[in-house]
């Protein structure tokens, strides 16, 4: 597998996905790294049936079948593997992320499948958020997205509240970033009562972080602290790519802002981070992440807008 910062462009990430095959090989050695292990048994030999568009392996030993994409985003999807990467990649990207319209006239599907492709890898990436709790020292704020209403005590029906916290480097660094949806239970109006910091911490920062300090008032949050400019970066990028997102898929638009504004703030490849993360999607109630991911999350709907 050739380095993962020789992929720069469309053009690069073409060259080097210009065959079926070559995606096959990709995706293999990212599915298993180290050889076939057979999800049923562990056995690491397997006989390969090639009648199907994609390859299947039988396991030598327990005669268990599994598909290439299995336990991926990409399971059950007739869509081509260069189409699925093409969106890994283009999702990935630091710059500024792509809507359903402008994926599906890249790689030529519908804008249904296009819309559904995002919002499985969306899916994929706040499911992985689970498994990043904050540590060290702990900084937050609340803040709302939504209308231009600009009362600072009074919360608009269409205003959704959030608290948006960041562990700290010890030269004071924001580290990881997330942005958290708050119920409207855990507010009186535009203040965030202790039962909303209390529900924050206990989901999303680890047992051993400092004290966490959340401003519950939005008054007390400067409006040219980090914090804050990071907020207005998130919801810049969502109307100038979106054009509207609606209260009901707001904390997956937020989930893939962080995931991108973390890998850079820690210098690693969202490209790579990325296609880690939708190889070992598992959506089955067996896993402890989707299980958790589905207790503060609802499901999207295709059908929605």
């Amino acid at each position: 597998m050739t380095a993962w910062q020789s992929i720069d462009t469309l053009e690069d990430l073409k060259r080097k996905f210009h065959t079926e095959s070559s995606c096959v090989s990709f995706v293999f050695h990212m599915k298993w790294p180290h050889g076939f292990v057979c999800p049923r048994c562990q056995h690491t030999n397997a006989y390969v049936i090639q009648t199907r568009r994609l390859p299947l392996y039988e396991c030598r030993a327990c005669r268990h079948q599994t598909s290439l994409t299995a336990g991926t985003v990409m399971e059950g999807s007739r869509t081509a593997l260069w189409k699925w990467l093409t969106a890994f990649w283009l999702v990935s990207r630091s710059d500024r992320g792509i809507n359903a319209v402008y994926l599906s006239s890249i790689i030529g599907v519908t804008y249904k499948t296009a819309w559904l492709m995002l919002h499985k890898i969306r899916a994929a990436i706040s499911m992985s958020d689970v498994d990043r709790p904050l540590a060290g020292k702990v900084q937050g704020i609340v803040a709302f997205h939504g209308t231009s209403y600009h009362s600072m005590l009074e919360l608009h029906p269409r205003e959704s509240p959030l608290v948006i916290a960041t562990s700290v480097t010890p030269d004071d660094q924001l580290d990881e970033l997330k942005m958290k949806l708050v119920k409207k239970a855990h507010l009186s109006d535009k203040y965030l009562l202790r039962s909303g910091c209390d529900r924050f911490v206990a989901l999303h920062v680890t047992a051993t972080a400092f004290e966490p300090s959340i401003i519950q008032q939005p008054y007390r949050a400067r409006r040219d602290s980090r914090l804050y400019r990071t907020f207005k970066r998130a919801r810049r990028w969502m109307n100038d790519t979106f054009h509207g997102i609606g209260a009901t898929y707001l904390q997956r638009y937020l989930d893939e802002f962080c995931f991108r504004y973390n890998a850079t703030a820690q210098r690693a490849s969202a490209w790579e981070r990325l296609v880690c993360i939708c190889m070992s999607f598992c959506p089955a109630s067996s896993s402890p992440s989707y299980a958790l991911y589905n207790s503060i999350h609802c499901a999207a709907s295709p059908t929605a807008a």
